[in-house]
């Protein structure tokens, strides 16, 4: 069998799909012929190359894959913070009073002088949480960075107030603060989240009075 029918042989014999008898040929030829010896060695070398190629592949696709996973995480943290804004959001929605007395805290109270001579006696005020209507406390916590610390003399009330606060263990804090109807007075020094007794002078009757 002469070189040229061996060199057309050779792909067929690389892949392994020649017959028993041109297998034989070849191999008896191959020895004995260092052009298709060299030309075998050439195309065996090629198709080794070649079957590398995807383990390469795989190793140049590997950081691509990474970045893909770590995308599909970005992806997943930004549905699920998406969804805890949403719930958030409607909370705030069916609850914004709770929300309210967060940023704006309130609490009020309503004090009825009795006797004529009220001016004469102090009267302790006994605050309602509007979260908690039926919470109410006789004194008064401010328990947050949002509080103006003011108290209130509501405009419809029927005169002057005058206003002191005590602390827990009954010392003065704040002392005879005239306020008029309509109008606020600020409260300095007090600190937060201790406990303060606020009490009252006024003429006979009822006063709405608001803590902010």
């Amino acid at each position: 069998m002469n070189c040229n029918i061996i060199k057309d042989l050779l792909p067929s014999y690389i892949d392994g799909i020649c017959s028993d008898d041109t297998v034989k040929a070849i191999e008896e030829h191959i020895p004995h012929c260092e052009e298709c010896k060299q030309m075998l060695k050439r195309m065996q070398q090629q198709t080794d190359y070649i079957q590398q190629i995807p383990e390469e592949a795989k190793k140049a696709i590997s950081p691509l894959k990474k970045i893909n996973k770590k995308r599909h995480i970005q992806v997943a943290v930004a549905i699920v913070m998406t969804l805890m804004i949403t719930i958030i959001g409607g909370l705030v929605i069916q609850d914004v009073g709770a929300v309210n007395q967060i940023f704006f805290p309130m609490r009020s109270a309503v004090v009825v002088v009795d006797s004529t001579d009220g001016m004469e006696e102090w009267e302790r005020v006994i605050f309602s949480d509007i979260k908690h209507p039926k919470n109410d406390k006789d004194y008064l916590i401010y328990d947050s960075v949002f509080w103006n610390k003011e108290i209130t003399n509501y405009a419809n009330n029927p005169s002057d107030i005058l206003l002191r606060v005590k602390d827990e263990n009954g010392n003065l804090v704040a002392g005879e603060l005239l306020v008029s109807p309509g109008t606020s007075v600020q409260l300095e020094g007090l600190k937060k989240n201790e406990k303060y007794y606020f009490e009252i002078k006024a003429k006979q009757g009822r006063f709405l009075i608001n803590a902010t």
